[in-house]
């Protein structure tokens, strides 16, 4: 029997190009996409056929159209030598924002064009744009190597993450209340930080039903604060105390699960714990999973004691959730929604309104939706509808 196997290996690799036209004179544009390959890495060296193919390839899915012709520079794997967390190396991807971010770290902008969609262009050299891919592979923050190299890089929100961020900032400033309405992979976590750290607030706390979260919180607070030493993390697994964060002078983010808060005889509970927890006027209150365990009565009386609605000081109050139908009506229009619909509109007319700028969709997996018609299923006289065995969404 005959066994047909699918290709190995898929790489990232970055592509220079330019366009020779008045409007581009002068210009590179650096991006990247991927190769699928079941050859070695080492056969794959930079300019060779395949991977200029496949740089073709994906400059004329956005070139064609419009009647463009480019002058493929440069082809090479994205990829670069790094040390995990047992100190071992690795090989890891880098994107094309990497690059960017090392010429415009070396005073090296992104150009605007008149006309264009498009804004990942720069008005630079060949030479320089390879001494930037060197600079990313050798884990540098700018052409002259000098400088701090950390673990963390800012992170790239994308365009719906930004309005979110954007919009409950505005928000904040006249209203203390706001619901993100958003599905998984949105990156509701990181965003949410982005917001304290804009913001500035001095004293967060995070609150969630599922206290395993707090892996997660922890890691992505390290990504969003990982060049400001004024902030600290705190919860009972990882980082401070509530009792060391107030008294390191910084400002903190603070993580705690509903159930070991409602525990707490401050709220109706059977434990002396979390006084403090209880006692602080917190600057932001975010829910995770905001639909479950706040709607009880226990839940309900940990969010009124920490927000404190009733006296004089101003919290604001920020819950996350992809499934909040059981609280929609406690925030008016103060919603933020995103769902996968959206996300899959917004990955397939990237290239069409944003000319050949790295698409930050494309590590999002397609997704196949289907809906189902049960109206006339129901119609039969075999389905009864009772009361209290109705089935709803």
């Amino acid at each position: 029997m005959e066994t047909v196997f699918g290709i190995s290996f898929e790489y990232k690799l970055i592509y220079v190009f330019a366009i020779n036209d008045e409007a581009h004179k002068g210009l590179l544009k650096i991006g990247d996409t991927t190769i699928q390959s079941d050859a070695s890495i080492d056969a794959l060296f930079p300019n060779c056929k395949a991977l200029n193919q496949a740089a073709l390839s994906r400059i004329k899915q956005y070139t064609n159209t419009a009647g463009i012709s480019i002058q493929l520079l440069h082809t090479e794997l994205a990829v670069r030598l790094v040390r995990d967390k047992d100190g071992q190396q690795i090989l890891k991807a880098f994107r094309d924002h990497d690059v960017h971010r090392v010429l415009e770290n070396s005073g090296i902008p992104k150009k605007k064009l008149k006309n264009s969609t498009s804004r990942e262009w720069f008005d630079v050299g060949l030479s320089t744009v390879l001494k930037a891919i060197e600079a990313v592979k050798k884990c540098q923050p700018n052409l002259s190597g000098i400088g701090t190299v950390t673990d963390f890089a800012p992170i790239v929100f994308r365009p719906e993450q930004e309005e979110a961020i954007k919009k409950t900032l505005k928000q904040f400033k006249t209203s203390s209340r706001m619901l993100w309405n958003a599905k998984m992979r949105f990156g509701k976590t990181l965003s949410a930080l982005q917001v304290v750290r804009e913001s500035g607030f001095a004293k967060t706390i995070i609150v969630t039903h599922r206290p395993v979260v707090d892996d997660g919180w922890y890691e992505d607070f390290q990504k969003i604060f990982y060049n400001i030493d004024d902030y600290t993390y705190g919860s009972k697994s990882h980082g401070a105390t509530i009792e060391y964060l107030l008294n390191s002078g910084k400002k903190f983010v603070y993580f705690a699960s509903i159930q070991d808060l409602r525990g707490s005889s401050t709220v109706g509970g059977k434990f002396d714990k979390n006084d403090i927890v209880f006692s602080l006027d917190w600057d932001l209150v975010i829910v995770d999973e905001a639909h479950e365990g706040t709607t009880t009565a226990l839940g309900d009386e940990v969010i009124k004691n920490l927000v404190k609605e009733e006296n004089d000081y101003d919290t604001k109050f920020l819950a996350l959730s992809g499934t909040p139908f059981n609280i929609l009506k406690e925030f008016d229009d103060n919603i933020y929604t995103w769902d996968y619909v959206m996300e899959q509109q917004h990955k397939a007319e990237w290239d069409e309104l944003h000319f050949g700028d790295s698409n930050p969709y494309d590590g999002l997996p397609e997704l196949k939706i289907y809906t189902y018609d049960l109206g006339k299923i129901l119609t039969d006289k075999s389905y009864v509808e009772l009361e209290d065995k109705a089935f709803n969404f």
